[in-house]
């Protein structure tokens, strides 16, 4: 049966943003791994007010572990989606938005519930990636921060502990730099090791399980590391209330942050209780207590391993993200403004190890080509930002082969997690950076003919212009900086600032013949002239 807790927390909207028509109202559903959540919420202004919040629980610990998920799954999901949109209807809600993640991710028969839900409601989840997920949590905890003025300077790692796989995100200076999504979750580790029926060797297996997940979480960060740690999730908010003994507030941050040693104090007394002493304790029945224990084990062993004393626990959810992509200055789903994209792409540049000037300057020249000849390509905003990320990473190949370097991009680029690009943006940049040089696309290219024909043409005069701004730079020593184009006689005219430009004009020589077949211009290097 579904609760609500008649919750009327209001989100503030991004400042300086235009304020939007209303009042209108939205309904947001989250299909996650133990339950089906939805916000009935009131958009007016710059303002988001939650009416309703509303929980059924559901269980779909079977779609990550191989299994169908059973008949009762299925028609449990279906009858939340009943409830939650039998009081959006009451409240006349004009706008929905629905979303599932792992539990439905890895189903087998997702696409059986997915069809149900369609026919029977014209609405059905979005399975979204681990990438999605990231952005709408750090979409939450922006409009979080800016409420309750507080600070994202600096490096901050935040993870959202799942019932089925964790998100995890390091935000550097306000900016998500880095995303990827980990198969550790509460509820998939406590069913790989239910069976078990010893409760310390449940407990110490689930431990040592734990302690290699936060090392394989921390291998994958950045050099730098982050400054602060901040954890949540419904069993991690419930974790840390009976652990330091105080209730999370309302919308807000646990305040002051949550001692390490306070968890760890409570795992110790919990690895030694039964399961039914651990319900008492946690006063919820023993399923629910045991799966505190993989949040517990997992957040003590991240404190160990990075010697953090504290850590945060925002009170956000993925429905929070939804509600922040509406509203005023929001880029809407999957959308992350340049700023944003381009710190992902850096951060991309220096895990494998590039060169950080080479790629700066082929993305400033490959933007200069790009803003000197719109009248040529006729791309807009969201094509440079494309454009700009393809420079920055189109080298990064280099770091499994510099032979072929071109291809090992593409396939680095298609297999990482990228919060903030559509899926076919992110298969445009990863096209874009892999015809930055030798062969243009060809008939037989089945990824880049799989593409919109709006695409294909997209990948081929983003990967042209890209082609020049390499040529430019061919001993990667950044001697050209600044270019002028101009067209004159079908030919375009790259001024720049050098007598000395034979190589340069060699490399454009070899490189142009994209530009010209796509764009129908000779290229042509012009140096500077002596007056």
């Amino acid at each position: 049966m579904g609760a609500s807790n008649g919750s009327e927390s209001v989100l503030s909207g991004a400042s300086g943003a235009t304020a939007a028509v209303g009042p209108w109202h939205a309904c947001l559903i989250d299909c996650g791994t133990s339950s089906v959540r939805g916000f009935i919420a009131e958009i007016k202004g710059g303002e988001a007010r939650i009416l309703e919040d509303l929980a059924y629980p559901v269980d779909l610990t079977a779609g990550f572990t191989g299994r169908l998920l059973p008949r009762a799954s299925l028609d449990a999901v279906e009858e939340a989606f009943a409830g939650i949109l039998a009081a959006a209807k009451g409240y006349g809600c004009d706008r929905f938005r629905a979303v599932a993640t792992t539990g439905l991710r890895e189903a087998p028969n997702a696409d059986v519930l997915i069809e149900r839900l369609r026919a029977r409601f014209g609405l059905a989840p979005e399975v979204i990636d681990g990438a999605e997920e990231a952005r709408l949590y750090f979409e939450a905890l922006r409009v979080l921060a800016r409420r309750l003025d507080l600070s994202l300077a600096g490096d901050l790692l935040l993870i959202e502990l799942g019932g089925g796989s964790s998100s995890v995100s390091l935000i550097r200076d306000g900016k998500l730099a880095h995303s990827v999504d980990e198969h550790y979750g509460t509820h998939r580790v406590w069913d790989q090791f239910r069976n078990l029926k010893d409760s310390v060797d449940f407990s110490i297996a689930i431990d040592r399980y734990a302690l290699g997940a936060a090392r394989m979480v921390l291998s994958r960060l950045p050099q730098r590391g982050a400054d602060r740690i901040a954890v949540t999730g419904s069993v991690v908010r419930r974790l840390c209330s009976l652990a330091s003994g105080s209730d999370m507030p309302e919308g807000g941050w646990m305040d002051p942050p949550i001692d390490a040693a306070c968890i760890r104090a409570w795992l110790m007394r919990m690895r030694e209780a039964t399961p039914s002493q651990r319900a008492e304790a946690c006063r919820c029945n023993e399923h629910e207590a045991a799966v505190l224990l993989p949040a517990a084990s997992f957040i003590h062993h991240l404190c160990a391993e990075t010697g953090a004393a504290r850590i945060l626990v925002p009170q956000i959810s993925l429905r929070h993200g939804l509600l922040a992509d509406l509203l005023p200055g929001a880029q809407g789903p999957h959308h992350l403004d340049a700023d944003h994209l381009l710190a992902e792409a850096r951060q991309l540049v220096a895990r494998y190890g590039g060169n950080a000037d080479y790629a700066e300057n082929t993305a400033s020249l490959a933007g200069q080509i790009f803003d000197q000849t719109t009248a040529i390509h006729g791309f807009g905003a969201r094509e440079r930002v494309l454009l700009q990320f393809s420079a920055l990473v189109h080298d990064i190949g280099s770091f499994v082969n510099v032979r072929n370097r071109h291809k090992h991009t593409l396939y680095l680029l298609e297999a990482t997690d990228i919060a903030g690009l559509t899926g076919v943006e992110k298969t445009v940049v990863a096209q874009v950076a892999r015809y930055h040089r030798r062969s243009a696309p060809q008939p037989h290219h089945g990824t880049f003919q799989a593409l919109s024909r709006t695409d294909r043409v997209r990948v081929s005069g983003l990967a042209a212009i890209l082609r020049l701004a390499y040529g430019l730079d061919v001993e990667r020593t950044q001697l050209i900086r600044s270019i002028r184009c101009e067209v004159v006689a079908g030919t375009l005219l790259i001024h720049v600032d050098r007598r000395q430009v034979a190589l340069e004009q060699w490399s454009i020589g070899q490189k142009s013949s994209l530009f010209r077949d796509v764009f129908g211009l000779e290229v042509r290097v012009v140096p500077r002239v002596e007056r």
